[in-house]
């Protein structure tokens, strides 16, 4: 889960993002290029709720905009200069990203739910093909709820990231134990080796 004052990089299906977090608890998702030189903006330096890029020091408000370009102190930057914003909603302790033009809404989640663990597997994979024995219930095209017999319940998540494999993101419910989350942790460590070795 990305902190507050820090910024990370995730690709969704072909979409190379920045995602960051400022001092107010808001998460964005941008695009991963500063519209002067193209530097990855998840290399950038977050103050406050003002995102830095590291090349030249153009610095972007929350909602995207430039508001300051250190070679030029005395320019108010022009309404058009701007990152590329995406939207980004966190529900079911996961963040929901989709380009501003989608109409789609994330789904609802009842409930607190904290993050548990993230993996990353090399190739694209179904969420059929890793619950098919475990009791589910659909969510969405991205997720699911699963009702293990030996735990708290849990939400996954699939990220797809194109010719980069998958993502997969697990949250537990608030209640869950600390058994809980290093028994749901070990059971995506298994099925990331399971994948990873047999194909």
């Amino acid at each position: 889960m990305i902190q507050n004052e820090s910024t990370m990089r995730s690709v969704i299906e072909n979409n190379d993002l920045a995602l960051w977090r400022g001092a107010d608890g808001v998460a964005r998702a941008w695009e991963n290029r500063c519209p002067h030189r193209g530097m990855r903006l998840s290399y950038g330096i977050v103050r406050k709720n003002r995102l830095t890029c590291l090349y030249h020091g153009w610095t972007f408000n929350g909602e995207g905009r430039c508001d300051k370009i250190p070679a030029h102190p005395n320019l108010d930057p022009p309404t058009t200069i701007g990152a590329k914003v995406y939207k980004c909603v966190e529900v079911g302790g996961l963040l929901w990203v989709a380009h501003t033009e989608n109409s789609s809404e994330p789904p609802v989640i009842n409930g607190s739910w904290i993050p548990c663990r993230s993996l990353h597997f090399t190739k694209k994979i179904a969420l059929s093909n890793l619950i098919a024995r475990m009791d589910a219930d659909p969510l969405n095209a991205h997720a699911q709820y699963l009702n293990p017999p030996d735990g708290a319940k849990m939400l996954l998540a699939v990220q797809p990231m194109g010719k980069r494999g998958t993502m997969l993101h697990l949250t537990l419910h608030a209640e869950a134990t600390r058994e809980d989350h290093l028994r749901a942790s070990r059971w995506l460590i298994a099925h990331r080796l399971t994948t990873e070795i047999i194909a």
